[in-house]
């Protein structure tokens, strides 16, 4: 009985300090809504919607690129532009960060009609860029001398590595402190001595989760690139290429995702705001002849874009993702009007502009569901809520998902009706029943929280968690919901089951923290579960696992 008193009394304490009051007039609400919504992410990082995006390669899009399968696919939504800040955080909130990192849950893909068009218009398709008049002015002089132009010292970019230091796994350090070699060396993680030191090894390491081995690899190949931290032999230049940038584009991805936004944003800003003239293909014409275009990937301007709202500058983010998409809008414009991508004289055919039109308006989608989720972090729900309801005019095909998150940007704002609304503009607009139903649930599950109804929201949730596509989202918040009423071992057992049932599935940041939070909350032996679930992590996960999330 004392137990019991304890344990609701630390409960209450927990909504104290987690809750985030939206609105006065509705305190009921307010309980059901964490205050946390920030941007992942992405990663890198970045969980997206109701789809379980842990499973998918979060570098996908710039591997890809750096393979050169532009042939055969493109990038479905970009590199982890916005790894989520939040995944780190104590919460255990209702929405588990998922609404505010949004990319498109299956933005349009051109693949079919990229493999219309021959690899050359392929490149320029995806390295178009319109440069600023400078950068312009500079490039024209660059191809009128034939490669005797040099720029002024000034303009000269010099890409160094600001940190090369190996990159400790904190998870296997942890295990082998307390247990010793025996469990430390269940780990089954790849790391450096078991790939090529190449792109394919970089993609293999991402694919495994070993990103701190991943980030080791791209100090390797930089190096070798004679961009490391000091130069290599005699020369003090080093020429910047396609391959140098893509090899660029994953490690700044990898320091996002490693939540090292400092020393990503450091690396970023050596190459001018992404516009240098080093970084266009007509300023190296010897070696690359008849190609235009920027060598920077398209998920790496998202990236760079997004950096300075992880170190608290959301305005200056924002700067930068409108002036990205003012770019994209002037290249689907330059197609529309019957011109190439940057304006220029050059004729493309009918198939290669068809394709070039899905491949522009898809980054378009990019930038408006990353300006979204910026808007949504930075609390302005007013202007995120706009600009969904612009994305549901260009993408009408992801209603279903775009009228969800309009309504849980609703709810934040304290706004059930217009919620209910949402909710039901959501289930209408899916197309499969099944979900449909799922869908259904969900919503249903949210409200009831948001009105209060904590008893009747986790019998919602357990029924949507049936649809594959919402199991994680919906048992997680069956055990947030369970928390508010107290029943804080009914929703430590729901947790521990969905881990225990595909452990390299479900080892996810937010699940993990919400059940060291929970953890917490029990009178005894937290720190011996927390450690039991460490070394699950170190069995199961690669070395890019968060540690924090375990609270030891």
């Amino acid at each position: 009985m004392m137990d019991d008193q304890v344990e609701s009394s630390q409960v209450e304490t927990v909504k104290s300090k987690e809750l985030d009051t939206e609105s006065t007039a509705n305190k009921s609400m307010a309980s059901g809504l964490s205050g946390d919504t920030s941007c992942t992410a992405s990663t890198p990082n970045i969980s997206s919607y109701f789809n379980q995006a842990v499973e998918d390669d979060p570098f996908g899009s710039i591997v890809t690129e750096s393979t050169k399968e532009r042939s055969t696919s493109a990038p479905a939504h970009p590199a982890p532009a916005a790894p989520s800040v939040g995944e780190s955080k104590e919460q255990s909130s209702i929405f588990n960060n998922e609404l505010s990192n949004q990319n498109p849950p299956s933005v349009h893909d051109v693949s079919e009609t990229v493999s219309d068009v021959s690899p050359a218009e392929t490149n320029r398709m995806f390295d178009a860029w319109i440069p600023t008049e400078t950068t312009r002015r500079f490039l024209v002089q660059a191809l009128a001398t034939g490669g005797k132009f040099h720029l002024p010292p000034d303009k000269v970019l010099k890409p160094r590595l600001a940190m090369a230091d190996t990159q400790a796994d904190p998870v296997y350090q942890e295990t082998f402190k307390l247990r010793g070699e025996v469990e430390s060396q269940k780990k089954q993680a790849l790391n450096l001595n078991n790939v090529e030191q190449n792109m394919s090894g970089l993609q293999q390491l991402i694919k495994a989760e070993c990103w701190r081995s991943a980030l080791d690899l791209t100090v390797i190949l930089l190096t070798n690139m004679n961009q490391g931290l000091q130069p290599v032999g005699n020369s003090m230049e080093s020429v910047i290429s396609e391959s140098s940038m893509k090899v660029w584009a994953v490690r700044v991805s990898l320091l996002t995702k490693l939540r090292m936004y400092s020393i990503a944003e450091a690396e970023c800003q050596q190459f001018s705001h992404m516009d240098s003239p080093e970084l266009h293909f007509e300023f190296h014409h010897q070696l690359y002849p008849g190609r235009n275009g920027s060598m920077v990937p398209f998920s790496l301007r998202l990236l760079y874009a997004c950096l300075p709202q992880f170190l608290g500058r959301h305005n200056e983010s924002l700067d930068r993702l409108f002036y990205i998409r003012e770019q994209v809008t002037k290249i689907l414009h330059n197609l529309q009007s019957g011109g190439c991508e940057d304006g220029g004289a050059t004729v493309i055919s009918e198939a290669s502009r068809t394709a070039s039109l899905s491949l522009w308006r898809q980054r378009e989608l990019q930038v408006l569901y990353t300006l979204a989720s910026g808007l949504t972090d930075m609390r302005e729900f007013r202007l995120a809520t706009k600009m969904y309801e612009e994305i549901l005019v260009k993408d009408a095909d992801n209603a279903c998902f775009t009228y969800s998150t309009l309504a849980r940007v609703c709810l934040l704002m304290g706004a059930l009706k217009c919620a209910e609304k949402y909710f039901k503009l959501s289930t209408d607009a899916c197309k499969d029943e099944e979900l449909k139903a799922g869908l259904a649930l969900l919503h249903s599950g949210y409200l009831n929280v948001c009105s209060g109804n904590y008893g009747q929201a986790p019998a919602l949730f357990a029924k949507a968690a049936t649809h594959p596509l919402l199991t994680t989202l919906a048992k997680n918040n069956a055990a947030a919901s369970m928390l508010y009423s107290e029943q804080v071992k009914t929703a430590t057992l729901v947790l521990e089951e969905l881990i225990m049932s595909d452990p390299s599935k479900y080892l996810q940041d937010t699940i993990v923290t919400n059940l060291c939070s929970f953890y917490e909350l029990e009178v005894n032996a937290a720190l011996v579960k927390k450690h039991r679930l460490l070394f699950l992590v170190n069995q199961h996960k690669g070395n890019g696992f968060n540690i924090n999330c375990l609270k030891v």
